[in-house]
C-alpha cells in the first residue's frame, strides 16, 4: 500500500465513528460579504543579551571530554547575544511568515538563520494550505510533548524558548457546528521532506515522513488524533487531551505507541542501536490558586528512554575512553555523545513542577517563578528559581540560578557544571 493511501486510510479509519455521530447535527452557515482588505506587513522582534557563569563540574566525565586538551578552570563565564527579527504580510488569502535568529558569542560574521520561512494560502474559509519552513506545536504537555512527532524537541529547561521549524507542506481543514456532539472539528496533514544528505542538495523519496491529525472539541474537552508515517515504515499512533475541570484547574495528558523506534544504548564498551516498542505518556494538571499563582505539575514516561542501568553502563563508558588520553578516541566519544545520546531527557520518568506568581508582595512590573525537573530513575534534579522586572517599557531583565543534583553517576550529577547563574537583558521593539 502506498504512503497515500495509508494516510487516506488511517485518517478514515479514527475520523468515522465521530463524522457518524456529526452526520445529524445541524449546520448553520451565513455568508457575509466581507470587506476590501489592505496589505499588512508588520515586523517585530527583540534582543537578548545573556551573561552567565559557570561552577564546572570537574569530576564528570562530560565536562572532561568536552574540554580536553583545554584547561580546566573551576568557573566558566559565557557571553552572546540572541536577535529575533519576525516578520508577517497578509493581503486577502495570501500570507507570509518569517522568524529568524542570530546569536552573536565571539568575533566573526553575524548570520541570520530561519526558524520560520513559510508561505500560506487561504484556499476557502475552511481549507488553509502553507509550505515552507514552520514551527509546530502539537500535545497538550508544557515541558514534554510524547505526541510531537513534528515538533523541535523542547528543553524542559526553558520550554517557552523559541526553536528552528522543519520544512513541510501543511494542509488543514476546519468546521465548526452551532449544535451537536461535536463543536469544532478539524483534519491537519503534514509532510516533511527528510534533511538533504547527498552532495548537501537531495535526500531519497524514500525519507519522507508524514502526519496526519485530526481534532475535535465536545463537551468542552479538546482532543487530538495522530498518526505518524516515517522513514523505515516507523509508525507512531497518538492521542491528547485538554479539558478544565474547574474554572481554575486544568487537566491534559498525553500517550504515544510507536513500533520499531531507534534506542542508543552501550554494550560491551560499544554503541548499539536497539529497536523499541511501547507506550510513552505524559499526565499534567495547570493550577491558578486565588492569589493568581499559577502552578503546573506534569509526569512524564519516555517509553525510548534509558533505564538506570543503561545510563551507568553510558557514563563509564564516557570515563574509560576518557581516561585513555587517545585524541582520536575522545574526539570518536565526543561525536556519539552528539548523535546518539543529545536528547534533553535521556532517561525514563520525569516529573516537572513550576510555580509562577506575578508581581509578588506588589512589586509592580516584577514576577518570581521556580521550577523543578526531578528524574525519579536516579533521584537526580535540578532547581532553578526565576526573577524577572520591567523597569521600562519593552524591557526586561531576567535573574536566572540553576542548581543542580545527583550522584556522580546520575543524570543531573554528571552534567559538565554543578550550578549555573544567567542575567538577561532583553529588548523589544
Amino acid at each position: 500500500m502506498s504512503l497515500f493511501k495509508r494516510l487516506i486510510y488511517y485518517s478514515l479509519l479514527i475520523a468515522s465513528p465521530i463524522l457518524w455521530k456529526t452526520a445529524e447535527a445541524q449546520d448553520y452557515e451565513f455568508e457575509i460579504p466581507a470587506e476590501e482588505e489592505a496589505a499588512k506587513l508588520e515586523f517585530n522582534g527583540n534582543l537578548d543579551t545573556k551573561l552567565g557563569i559557570l561552577q564546572s563540574n570537574t569530576t564528570s566525565p562530560v565536562y572532561g571530554l568536552k574540554f580536553f586538551g583545554q584547561d580546566n578552570p573551576d568557573y566558566l563565564s559565557q557571553n552572546r547575544l540572541d536577535f529575533y527579527l519576525n516578520g508577517d504580510y497578509r493581503y486577502k488569502q495570501v500570507g507570509f511568515t518569517m522568524r529568524t535568529f542570530s546569536q552573536y558569542t565571539k568575533e566573526g560574521p553575524l548570520e541570520l538563520s530561519f526558524y520560520e520561512l513559510y508561505g500560506s494560502l487561504n484556499l476557502s474559509p475552511r481549507l488553509t494550505f502553507s509550505v515552507g519552513k514552520r514551527r509546530y506545536n502539537w500535545g497538550t504537555g508544557y515541558a514534554f510533548n510524547p505526541v510531537g512527532y513534528v515538533n523541535t524537541e523542547k528543553d524542559p529547561e526553558n520550554p517557552d524558548l523559541a526553536l528552528a521549524g522543519k520544512s513541510s507542506v501543511y494542509l488543514k481543514y476546519n468546521r465548526s457546528f452551532s449544535s451537536g456532539f461535536i463543536q469544532n472539528l478539524s483534519l491537519s496533514t503534514i509532510v516533511l521532506p527528510e534533511v538533504a544528505d547527498i552532495l548537501d542538495k537531495y535526500s531519497k523519496f524514500g525519507d519522507l515522513s508524514a502526519t496526519v491529525k485530526l481534532y475535535v472539541l465536545t463537551n468542552n474537552i479538546d482532543l487530538d488524533f495522530m498518526f505518524f508515517y516515517g522513514p523505515d515504515k516507523t509508525r507512531r499512533y497518538g492521542i491528547d487531551f485538554s479539558t478544565n475541570l474547574l474554572e481554575n484547574i486544568e487537566l491534559h495528558g498525553e500517550a504515544s505507541y510507536s513500533n520499531r523506534e531507534e534506542l542508543s544504548v552501550i554494550q560491551n564498551g560499544a554503541v548499539q542501536i536497539n529497536e523499541v516498542s511501547g507506550f510513552s505518556h505524559l499526565l499534567g494538571l495547570r493550577y491558578l490558586t486565588a492569589w493568581n499563582m499559577t502552578v503546573i505539575a506534569e509526569y512524564y514516561h519516555n517509553n525510548n528512554g534509558l533505564s538506570r542501568q543503561e545510563y551507568q553502563d553510558y557514563q563509564a563508558y564516557l570515563v574509560n575512553n576518557l581516561i585513555t588520553g587517545d585524541a582520536d578516541l575522545i574526539n570518536e566519544t565526543r561525536s556519539v555523545m552528539t548523535d546518539s545520546f543529545r536528547s534533553k531527557n535521556l532517561m525514563r520518568d520525569y516529573l516537572y513542577v513550576k510555580a509562577s506568581l506575578p508581581e509578588p508582595f506588589k512589586w509592580l512590573y516584577s514576577s518570581v517563578s521556580v521550577f523543578i525537573i526531578y528524574n525519579l530513575n536516579d533521584n537526580s534534579f535540578i532547581l532553578s528559581p526565576q526573577i524577572g522586572y520591567e523597569p521600562f517599557t519593552n524591557s526586561e531583565i531576567l535573574l536566572w540560578p540553576s542548581f543542580l543534583f545527583g550522584k556522580d553517576d546520575s543524570e543531573y550529577g554528571s552534567k559538565h557544571f554543578r550550578k549555573k547563574f544567567e542575567i538577561w537583558f532583553r529588548f523589544y521593539f
